[in-house]
């Protein structure tokens, strides 16, 4: 059995009024996890000296916060101290003082805490960086390299909001930058994570159209700053970036909504974010949506309770504590029946999905559970009932979003139709195959009453069907609208036309260009889409997605048809694929006669 409780630390007398409880136990079965809201650093170097010669040989782990979480309550400006006793697991700690590789970082960490049969570790990373907030993304693949099947839980260290330093330790000393971790390791221990965001999104779709990794200079071709007037509002985008945590961009990724606030706003007009972004990604906006709240505490009440855990350890993003204010025990109080918990409001929270996947997230909660015993049946604790808590104003903010949330689903539905009806393609924007044999037709017919020569291209993804296989839809998707914004960006040329010909293939339309002029434009787009490094693990060509393009240019176009046109071109792209994709094959002819 898991036993914890917490004590708030003020003196060395707190600690000692449980030594007599503690000292019972094995020191390698005792976990000490300190959330410290008290940022002065002499007083923890106090209280670990004193944690090491009351408790020699415990694991301790501690960092900095932005609020401290005890049995269901938020508390502030406190030393919260969580003691967690194991009949049978065993605890061990490290610290790692450099996080200039994350990656390495991690796997440093995992490997110093490694035990050889661990279920949990619980990292506790330093939250900021040349005063922004810090991508726990690479430190999470890190410490997963190393870990083995163990679930990955914990933090990263917060400041009381001021954003300026944070900090982490254990009993080897305290780092600005770094992580502490420890893990827990036993054969009867039984771990369990969970996780609530709430933010809900809102609005129209929007697509990221430029974008290098986390710093993004455009969204539907606009400046971020632009967007976040347009639809936010000059209040908003004046506070940025510290108003963008009160609305981040909510994206889906590997079917898992995550909340993505901006940490910087650059001299070019870039905003830095905090995880990285791609071009052709969809996002919209997000709130914290009060009036669900209440609904995904319920879910995630009930889920820990069918656990049936001896201990609960809650890292939460400081973003919902200062968003809903007194609201957040709406959400804590819902385990405070369930078992002891401790925990703290954080800069990024570390979650490993049941996928195996490490996620680094933010303006989300998460849910450690442990326990020892069999944990057969349910506990006889009854359902969460969130209306205990809950104010008319969360009921009435459910149904404004189903309100909203329904219309935007309408117009996008009606935008699509309409997209359709104006001859473009309402995935990419291009043009759509309807336009392109309508054009194709007319340029042909103009081209042969003059001397001037006629350019198509017909371009293909390169395996794309085995990507959809590998990564899904919704990145295919994302993918095409990638290579799009390729084809937008590079032909420009009045009278020229790029259409979505079919699924993964597209076509393009030069009028009155010349074979070098088209082999050029070709060779460009190609790089271009290479450039986008878009993963793609499941193409024999590279690891990321690749172009395979067909050019035919014809100077005499008189009593051609287009798919005789077609046909020869599509012969050129069938042997950049036969050569080995990724690749421009073309071919000049003075007419088919």
């Amino acid at each position: 059995m898991v036993k914890s409780f917490n004590i708030s630390y003020v003196e060395r007398k707190d600690l000692e009024d449980v030594s007599s409880e503690v000292s019972a136990y094995d020191p390698q079965r005792v976990l000490v996890q300190i959330f410290s809201g008290v940022l002065d650093k002499l007083v923890i170097e106090k209280l670990l000296a004193e944690m090491g010669e009351l408790y020699p040989g415990v694991a301790v782990i501690g960092t900095s916060t932005a609020g401290e979480i005890a049995d269901g309550e938020a508390v502030e400006n406190t030393i919260l101290v969580n003691f967690t006793l194991f009949e049978q697991a065993t605890v061990k700690a490290a610290l790692v003082i450099q996080n200039d590789d994350l990656y390495q970082a991690g796997r440093d960490i995992a490997l110093g805490v490694r035990q050889g049969s661990d279920k949990a570790v619980i990292a506790l990373g330093c939250g900021l960086k040349n005063h922004r907030t810090i991508n726990g993304e690479p430190l999470l693949d890190g410490i997963r390299s190393a870990c083995g099947e163990a679930v990955i839980a914990g933090g990263q260290a917060g400041d009381n909001g001021i954003g300026e330093t944070t900090f982490v330790f254990t009993g080897e000393g305290i780092t600005e930058n770094g992580v502490a971790a420890a893990s827990i390791a036993g054969e009867r221990l039984t771990v369990n994570n969970t996780y609530n965001l709430s933010w809900v999104p809102i609005g129209k779709k929007l697509t990221i159209t430029e974008a290098n990794g986390p710093e993004v200079y455009t969204i539907d071709g606009l400046s971020p700053y632009d967007i976040y007037v347009h639809y936010l509002g000059q209040e908003v985008a004046d506070g940025l970036p510290l108003s963008a945590a009160d609305f981040p961009l909510i994206i889906e990724r590997d079917g898992l909504p995550m909340a993505i606030h901006a940490t910087g706003v650059n001299d070019d007009g870039s905003f830095t974010y905090i995880h990285n972004f791609y071009p052709g990604e969809q996002l919209r906006f997000g709130f914290c949506h009060a009036g669900l709240l209440a609904l995904g505490a319920q879910t995630t009440h009930n889920e820990v309770r069918t656990f049936r855990p001896e201990a609960l350890f809650v890292y939460s993003c400081v973003s919902r504590k200062w968003i809903l204010g007194a609201d957040i025990s709406v959400e804590l109080s819902a385990f405070a029946d369930l078992a002891p918990s401790s925990g703290f409001f954080c800069y990024g929270e570390y979650y490993l999905h049941s996928t195996g996947k490490p996620y680094f997230f933010s303006q989300t909660m998460t849910v450690l559970s442990l326990r020892e015993d069999s944990g057969s049946g349910v506990s006889e604790v009854n359902d969460y009932d969130p209306s205990v808590e809950e104010s008319r104003q969360f009921k009435t903010m459910r149904v404004l979003h189903r309100l909203v949330d329904t219309s935007t689903r309408e117009i996008e539905h009606m935008n699509a139709e309409l997209a359709r009806l104006a001859n473009k393609d309402s995935l990419t924007s291009l043009a759509n195959r309807r336009l392109f044999d309508e054009t194709i037709d007319r340029e042909l017919r103009r081209q042969g009453r003059s001397d001037a020569p006629f350019s198509l291209l017909l371009m293909d993804i390169d395996h794309f069907k085995d990507y959809n296989d590998s990564y899904g839809h919704v990145h295919g998707d994302d993918c095409l609208r990638a290579v799009s914004l390729v084809f937008r960006r590079l032909v420009k040329c009045p009278g020229d036309m790029v259409a979505r010909y079919g699924g993964e293939e597209f076509a393009c339309i030069l009028s009155s260009t010349s074979h070098e002029g088209a082999l050029a434009l070709a060779e460009q787009i190609r790089e271009g889409v290479e450039q986008l490094g878009i993963p793609h693990q499941a193409s024999s060509v590279a690891g990321f997605v690749t172009l395979s393009v067909g050019v035919l240019t014809v100077h005499d176009t008189r009593g051609l048809t287009s798919q005789s046109v077609i046909t020869a071109c599509d012969q050129l792209l069938y042997e950049a694929k036969k050569q080995g994709r990724n690749m421009v094959v073309g071919k000049e002819i003075e007419s088919f006669k």
